[in-house]
């Protein structure tokens, strides 16, 4: 399973499913070899109405010598029902890996969405602060635009000490601080 479980899946191709079935049986002790084509033989026999229905449609590949064959994908449920021809062995060991590839995808899905609702929320929040500093800004020009540029260059200078007063509070009191010897110089 090698192949399938490096990536998230909700679908097993019938190479895939190929695949899985011959090492199964290798690993059984059964020396015979599914092919493709009879694969493709027992899936068109199994889901003959899904196929006519237009549920279950057949792809293609192309092999190394880029000539293009059939193939189909499979839904999880749907391989596990090709399975049902299997042998206790190969069955029993195929199914639980798909299990645990189902199991897989359903965390990721769920961590998606939580990834998704995390974010949702970080972006409700700064629209929200975004739309405080507008007010805010807006509340600034009304009340600035009653009074002098003077008296507006002194607030603004009366803000910016307060902001640069805040950042450097601890250092208030330090001989060495720039604000200090700017305030209480003698």
């Amino acid at each position: 399973m090698e192949s399938i479980t490096k990536k998230e899946i909700k679908y097993i191709t019938s190479l895939e499913l190929l695949e899985e079935i011959n090492f199964f049986r290798k690993q059984e002790g059964n020396r015979t070899k599914l092919k493709h084509y009879d694969l493709l033989k027992i899936i068109r026999d199994e889901f003959e109405e899904e196929i006519g229905a237009g549920k279950i449609s057949e792809s293609s590949y192309k092999n190394s010598q880029n000539k293009e064959y059939p193939m189909f994908e499979l839904i999880i449920s749907q391989a596990k029902q090709i399975l049902v021809r299997e042998s206790k062995f190969v069955r029993k060991s195929i199914i639980k890996k798909l299990d645990e590839i189902e199991n897989r995808s359903l965390e990721i899905q769920n961590e998606n969405k939580n990834v998704i609702k995390a974010t949702r929320n970080f972006l409700m929040v700064v629209t929200n602060q975004e739309n405080r500093l507008r007010e805010l800004e807006q509340k600034i020009e009304t009340i600035t635009s009653f009074i002098t540029p003077e008296d507006r260059f002194n607030l603004k200078k009366a803000i910016d000490f307060k902001v640069y007063e805040r950042a450097n509070y601890q250092n208030m009191n330090d001989d060495r601080s720039l604000l200090y010897r700017n305030l209480y110089k003698d």
